[in-house]
């Protein structure tokens, strides 16, 4: 007598619609962190982060990831997004010689054409703007090595504070990082033009002063004297422009 054979039921079990849902789930997490994995656009990436943590009702958090609700991330978070708006806005070109951020020279279009920063870091002890023996030692390796002597080009002599380094009200000599970032330009710009040997010798006329307070600092998050010193410091900026050009009058072009 044979036996009947017991069919399956139609249509697909049951574990597989939930095995199918967890390898898509699976294939779109893998596909996640590949493209996670080399992020190019910061800001975007933080945009995604936020929309997810919205989505999925995640309140708090830890590391750089911003949430509304935190406002210790929030002033992270602004710290960040200025710091990428500056690298949006500024263009860079290689250079072999190291200059006030490294090998990258800072290059600026402006009315006067292409400020290009020149090799050493001039930096200064916290609160003062006096130019020690280094820093005079910097200034004349700087010269030699970028050239500047017996040439036509202005230079720019960029001051800078560290927002941390005066006591509100002044230090009895500064009243604010304005007057102390100011007061460095000043001393660099002093020693470059006083005559030899006390000085470098180059003209005057050549010299634009700028006062820029504590407004550019190269980092940002420096809690530490010592992390600071790279705000403290004088950028010595060679412009594509000739001294000749800029006493004469300016002209404008018309289009068309």
């Amino acid at each position: 007598m044979s036996r009947k054979c017991k069919c399956p039921p139609e249509g697909a079990p049951e574990w597989m619609t939930t095995y199918g849902d967890m390898m898509t789930l699976l294939l779109c997490f893998f596909v996640l962190i590949v493209s996670f994995s080399e992020v190019k656009k910061e800001d975007e990436f933080q945009a995604v982060v936020r929309e997810i943590k919205q989505a999925f009702g995640i309140h708090g958090g830890g590391g750089k990831i911003p949430v509304t609700d935190d406002p210790t991330l929030s002033f992270i978070q602004r710290l960040d997004e200025t710091r990428m708006r500056q690298e949006k806005i500024e263009n860079r070109a290689n250079t072999k010689q190291p200059g006030q951020q490294g090998k990258e020279a800072k290059v600026t279009k402006i009315r006067e054409g292409m400020l290009i920063g020149a090799g050493g870091r001039i930096t200064f002890d916290p609160g003062s703007a006096t130019l020690s023996r280094e820093v005079k030692e910097a200034l004349v390796s700087l010269v030699e090595e970028a050239k500047i002597r017996g040439t036509e080009n202005v230079l720019e002599l960029r001051g800078h504070a560290d927002a941390l380094e005066l006591p509100e009200g002044g230090n009895g000599v500064f009243e604010d990082a304005w007057d102390l970032s100011a007061a460095r330009a000043k001393a660099v710009f002093a020693f470059m033009t006083r005559p030899a040997p006390d000085g470098l010798a180059l003209r005057s006329d050549r010299f634009r002063l700028s006062s820029n307070s504590s407004r550019e600092p190269l980092n940002p998050r420096a809690y530490t004297t010592a992390d600071a010193a790279g705000n403290r410091r004088v950028e010595v900026l060679v412009s594509e422009t000739l001294v000749e050009q800029l006493k004469a009058p300016e002209t404008l072009s018309s289009a068309g």
